[in-house]
């Protein structure tokens, strides 16, 4: 045996020594504690949606880098932004094989590699030429360094077997080659798919003949479960589907509700596989009882899904298999970050979570800087925290419950929940502030409250206070509900269009006044597509539930109940404005500026034929990257078209964006950073008003939202025009539910919190309406309505690049005109 074959063995063996083998079929009986905590029922997350309350992700096979990492690698592939607590993941890399975590950031893929010296530019260049190279002996090495008796090793050379099989099959595929010279494509697959094939054979190796082992990746899971916070969307990469699996099944229904379960580069359909499974589960395969849905994304070339569909394979339920392209293939068809990319997993996401849940600016419980120290930590690792009991409200004594009835009840969760464990209550060292509750708590324990924190009445767990809101309150912020009520200002024969993801027009906040006259589809080919009130797919154009919110920040109003206020009305700024809804934006989003254009060709067209301004302006809570390089600034062809609107007289409101804040990579890590010069394309155009964030309440104490796109331009130009309410704003959901009773509807049933200069530029929509409506003479006018508008504006302090002219005051506007 040559040198490099001795150290192998020796790689393969490290950290093994005096390990206990057990029989090949495991013992009856589930190899974790499922409901150690043992938690009652989960009251609503207020994440908005209707769909599932948590997202739990379970990895795959190879190393990984650190828990919080990997966690936003996956959020970020996925929801395209860090997700807090509304996302856990179950953690079980094995550190004997992997002693050092995977250097990575959260912008980088989660690729399965191993980090050993076996392959040396030598092999490489052997394997391009198509000789033999030494993976097959690292293969066989590792095999024999794993394997217990002969049936482990059989059933793992099988298994070997059919992932090289399935490799030099995709690669016989692919254009071989050209000339003198071979394409990367196919012995890049080749000299990918041994190392591949040997991360695989380790942790399969562990899960399935080593129960200790088993029992810890099983365990990572089950923590995540037991602590509540469902119903549940379970991702499981690779082997990490196969760990999900054999928990999901074993799980009472009654206790646990998964809404979704989402397998991606499964290898639950290899035959080797499967007949271990079946050994632990009574001789059959079957569909999770607690699981509502069961997707199954398979890649072309991913080795580890060699058997892609399971349709038919698992009794009890029907399993949906999709077969897709990986976008980080063909080198790594096995990419976790890539599969969560894909539409196909976004779109099942979506559909179990709601259009609310991945908001980049959400509520929670749970502060995103204590989310991250609880990934890194071991599950037994206490945490210093600070358990908000009430909110900063302005009137302290309204309705909800006292602070030492809120106290009470958090004290006595917390001493629950350590006497279930045996714990003594001392090891939370409970400390006790007037507003506070100080404690030491494990991560399980925190993610129980959070699961039940509706039902204790505390506010969060911070290192800073959680304040919360109403649009009721931003109303008065921007002064549009005392010129509502002293002036009429209320938007009254003032027509505005809203270019989005469509309007839900049939929503209760819409009906009182008739506000959505007209919608059109612009998604589609051809010319717009006009739906009447009364015509099919008028009242549900909106599946997104983005331009909804935005329509119900302009226009409309609804009384509800509040659980905390009371009976509410929930109004636009200009509740009596007329809308005009125009689908620009797909149900995930996302538009072309040929959409966008149809559109203000449309609203353009609808003027000309009347003769007058019959909508007087538009708004558009979109926008995209700029390249100065491309077009002049301002100049692009959506911003010309706007250009031609503004000219005919119709006021433009754009959302400065939400680029205001990124994360860079430095020598001493991930670096949060505020950004200049992020005004994106259209909202650097002249002739429109760009409005950015500020906080909904105190927007003379917080200043801009952090995420809020900052100026100049990049031809030096001063924007965002001004700043107007924008963090956590309630308006109206598209996915609403009428009350059961016939009553007056609970608030959550009609309205969702959402975040982003997407809500502020409506604030500043809906004002320009109840303005207009009480000094017609300005109509056709934008350029001096924009000047009063800005002259109007209240100072905040800050920089004329971030708050632009300041906050807006209708009341003002009013008064001074």
């Amino acid at each position: 045996m040559n040198a490099r074959a001795t150290r192998r063995r020796t790689s393969a063996t490290t950290g093994r020594k005096g390990r206990r083998r057990t029989p090949t079929r495991a013992a009856a009986g589930p190899q974790f504690e499922l409901l150690a905590l043992e938690p009652g029922p989960d009251a609503p997350l207020p994440i908005g949606g209707a769909g599932a309350g948590t997202v739990v992700y379970v990895h795959g096979i190879g190393n990984k880098p650190l828990e919080s990492v990997l966690k936003c690698q996956w959020d970020t592939a996925l929801f395209g932004h860090p997700m807090g607590d509304r996302t856990r993941l179950a953690y079980w890399v094995n550190r004997q094989y992997y002693p050092t975590p995977e250097k990575a950031s959260c912008a980088t893929p989660d690729r399965v590699g191993i980090d050993d010296d076996e392959i040396s530019t030598h092999a490489v260049m052997a394997l391009a030429r198509g000789e033999p190279g030494d993976e097959g002996e690292a293969i066989a090495l590792e095999i024999e360094a794993l394997a217990g008796d002969g049936r482990e090793k059989a059933a793992l050379t099988r298994m070997a077997a059919r992932l090289m099989r399935e490799a030099e099959a995709r690669a016989a595929e692919a254009p071989g080659a050209v000339g003198a010279k071979v394409l990367p494509g196919a012995w890049l697959r080749r000299f990918l798919a041994p190392r591949l094939t040997r991360a695989f054979l380790r942790d399969v190796h562990d899960f399935l003949y080593v129960p200790a082992r088993r029992r810890a990746m099983e365990q990572s899971l089950a923590d995540r479960l037991a602590a509540g916070g469902g119903p549940f969307l379970v991702v499981g990469h690779s082997l990490g589907s196969a760990i999900a699996w054999d928990v999901l099944r074993q799980l009472d229904p009654r206790q646990v509700e998964v809404a979704l379960f989402l397998t991606i580069g499964s290898p639950l359909g290899l035959a080797e596989v499967q007949d271990e499974l079946k050994a632990w589960a009574g001789g059959r395969l079957v569909f999770p009882p607690c699981v509502r849905r069961w997707v199954n994304l398979a890649a072309l070339g991913d080795i580890v899904a060699a058997d892609p569909t399971l349709a038919g394979e698992f009794t009890g339920g029907r399993i949906e298999d999709v077969l897709l392209l990986n976008p980080e293939g063909p080198e790594h068809p096995h990419s976790a970050t890539g599969y969560l990319r894909t539409v196909e997993a976004r779109s099942a996401v979506r559909d179990a979570t709601g259009s609310a849940f991945g908001q980049a600016i959400a509520p929670f419980v749970l502060a995103g800087d204590l989310v991250e120290d609880l990934e890194n930590a071991p599950r037994e690792e206490r945490h210093p925290v600070l358990i908000q009991l009430a909110a900063d409200r302005p009137d302290p004594g309204g309705p909800g419950p006292g602070l030492e009835e809120v106290a009470a009840a958090v004290e006595a969760e917390i001493a629950a929940l350590l006497r279930r464990q045996e714990i003594p209550l001392g090891q939370a060292q409970l400390d006790r502030t007037r507003r506070f509750l100080a404690a030491r708590l494990t991560r399980a324990e925190l993610e129980t409250l959070r699961s039940r924190f509706q039902g204790l009445g505390f506010e969060g767990i911070w290192r800073n206070a959680v304040k919360r809101a109403l649009i009721s309150r931003s109303t008065h912020t921007v002064q549009a509900h005392p010129a509502n009520l002293a002036y009429g200002a209320l938007g009254t024969r003032i027509g505005w269009a809203v270019l989005d993801t469509g309007i839900a027009a049939g929503h209760p906040h819409f009906m009182a006044h008739q506000t959505v006259v007209a919608q059109w589809d612009c998604t589609g080919h051809g010319p717009p597509l006009r739906l009447e009130p009364g015509q099919e797919g008028f009242e549900s154009l909106d599946r997104s539930g983005h331009g909804t919110h935005v329509a119900g920040i302009i226009a409309g109003e609804g009384e509800v109940l509040d659980p905390r206020d009371g009976k509410v009305t929930m109004a636009g700024m200009a509740p009596r404005c007329r809308l005009f809804g125009f689908k620009v934006l797909d149900d995930a989003g996302r538009g072309q500026d040929s959409f966008i254009i149809k559109a203000l060709d449309e609203v353009a067209a609808i003027n000309e034929r009347a003769g007058e301004l019959v909508v007087h302006g538009v708004n558009l809570s979109l926008g995209g990257a700029f390249d100065p390089s491309v077009f002049g600034c301002g100049h692009t062809p959506l911003c010309q078209e706007l250009r031609r609107l503004w000219r005919q007289g119709v006021l433009v409101c754009l959302a400065a964006g939400n680029e205001g804040f990124v994360l860079l990579r430095s020598e001493a890590g991930i670096v949060p950073a505020n950004m200049d010069l992020s005004i994106g394309d259209p909202a650097n155009l002249e002739e429109a008003i760009a409005v950015g964030s500020v906080h909904k309440a105190n927007p003379h104490s917080f200043g801009i939202s952090y995420f809020s796109s900052r100026g100049p331009t990049a031809d030096g130009r001063r924007k965002p025009d001004l700043v107007a309410p924008g963090e956590r704003i309630v308006s109206a959901r598209h996915d609403w539910r009428p009350p059961g009773d016939g009553g007056l509807p609970e608030r959550d049933s009609l309205y969702v919190e959402m975040s982003g200069t997407s809500m502020a530029a409506p604030h500043v929509s809906g004002i320009l309406a109840a303005f207009l409506s009480m000094r017609r003479e300005f109509v056709g006018y934008p350029e001096q309505v924009k000047k009063i508008l800005l002259e109007s504006c209240l100072d905040l302090g800050r920089d004329p690049y971030m708050q632009g002219a300041g906050l807006p005051s209708l009341v003002r506007m009013l008064a001074l005109h």
